[in-house]
């Protein structure tokens, strides 16, 4: 705050220092005869530059800067088994765990983009891959292998061998739960790269598909967690681009879906991570917006699943816990402030 206001209060006097020195208008007219030394000769350009460069710093200072986020991990922790997020894309850090099982019950799988543009990352939504009927095993089984290629490639950082497996999967994808994982994946890998045009198209296309998977299926978690990982997608692409509001109700979406699945009572520790996560991610914005005493709530409730992942495994869920923690105290003195 205290730059902010140096900064304008010097803008404001290089600029109507320039505008005297220039002579411009009748307020100038009294600096006409002030002697510059050597920039006499320049006197209209040395005013002109004083003016632009006040200018340029008043602007400077009234400009909203964004704030840096402070996330779960310090590096890109990309989970593919949960779908979370826990950083922002910055770096290329992967932890993708490859999969033994059929591609339906996994939620997310991150990469970097593909060179063949948006016309490879997203169909229109509105016109979705039209429903075949139901992929025989052998099928499911080479969906799957492939899915786990592409994140053995991934892991390796061979990019294009992994974005080629990746295009074959959208072709060899059937259903809606398959087609959601597909074009979940290149959202994933085009966000990956900060293409977030392509991204954008991606994740919608992967809602649509998800959306139907959970219709058929309204009490899978599976399902639920596919679109719940799908729609903190299209937050993060969102927050990235500063549509705040878009953010907001895609995180806020995914976090009603984490709740509805028992995230809390879950006996499974990935899903109340994925909840912790979500909660988190939210929070992030609401106090963005300024919206301070909600965040410090939702802080709150992630505090309370990260404590209990943390007793049952330290070694895993520690870190999470002191970067909560953190952030909790953070919030509660800015608020006590």
């Amino acid at each position: 705050m205290l730059a902010r206001i140096v900064g304008i209060i010097l803008g404001t006097i290089l600029a109507t220092s320039g505008y005297v020195v220039a002579g411009w208008g009748q307020l100038g007219s009294w600096a006409a005869h002030l002697d510059l030394g050597p920039f006499e000769p320049h006197r209209p350009l040395a005013g002109a530059a004083a003016a632009i460069l006040g200018g340029v710093l008043v602007v400077a200072a009234l400009t909203p800067r964004p704030k840096p986020k402070s996330r779960r991990k310090g590096p890109v922790v990309l989970d593919l088994d949960s779908g979370l997020v826990a950083a922002p894309v910055a770096q290329t850090e992967l932890d993708l765990t490859p999969i033994a099982t059929p591609i339906l019950n996994v939620a997310s799988a991150p990469a970097p983009s593909l060179a063949s543009g948006p016309a490879s990352v997203a169909q229109p939504v509105s016109a979705p891959a039209p429903q075949t009927a139901p992929a025989s095993a052998a099928d499911r089984e080479s969906f799957a292998q492939m899915r786990e290629r592409m994140v053995a490639l991934t892991r390796a950082e061979s990019w294009s061998e992994a974005a080629r497996i990746l295009i074959a999967m959208k072709g060899a994808a059937r259903g809606d739960r398959e087609l959601a994982v597909v074009y979940r994946d290149l959202g994933d890998f085009a966000r990956g790269q900060g293409q977030m045009d392509d991204a954008a198209e991606a994740y919608e296309t992967a809602a649509f598909h998800a959306r139907g998977a959970l219709r058929a299926a309204p009490t899978d978690p599976g399902a639920i967690e596919l679109l719940a990982g799908t729609l903190a997608g299209i937050g993060d692409v969102a927050e990235a681009e500063g549509r705040l509001d878009d953010a907001l109700s895609a995180f806020e979406e995914s976090l009603a879906l984490r709740r509805s699945s028992g995230g809390r009572e879950a006996q499974d520790p990935n899903a109340q991570r994925a909840l912790s996560v979500s909660l988190e991610r939210l929070a992030d914005l609401r106090e963005d917006r300024g919206h301070r005493m909600r965040a410090l709530d939702l802080y709150r409730e992630s505090y309370d699943v990260a404590a209990r992942l943390a007793a049952a495994d330290p070694a895993r869920f520690g870190p999470d816990l002191a970067l909560t923690r953190q952030r909790l105290a953070e919030l509660e003195a800015k608020i006590s402030t």
